[in-house]
């Protein structure tokens, strides 16, 4: 299955801080912590580890995951 062109963290990473300013005193903590959880979600943020193969010897990075359950990758 191939990754989408556009995700959710895509749209809040590029657009999350203006429209949060804009609903300052309008969105609850828990709103908050979902939109940052997903914005944090499969990045550097979380942390990750590295899959080496050993055949060839090819490493590839793999992020965590948020874990919550309002994320759609999760």
């Amino acid at each position: 299955m191939e990754r989408p062109t556009l995700e959710v963290a895509d749209i809040f990473r590029t657009h999350g801080p203006a429209w949060r300013a804009a609903q300052r005193g309008r969105l609850s903590g828990g709103q908050l912590k979902v939109m940052s959880a997903i914005e944090q979600c499969r990045s550097a943020a979380l942390g990750g580890h590295v899959l080496r193969c050993e055949g060839c010897g090819t490493d590839q990075v793999s992020y965590n995951s948020c874990r919550n359950r309002h994320c759609p990758k999760c």
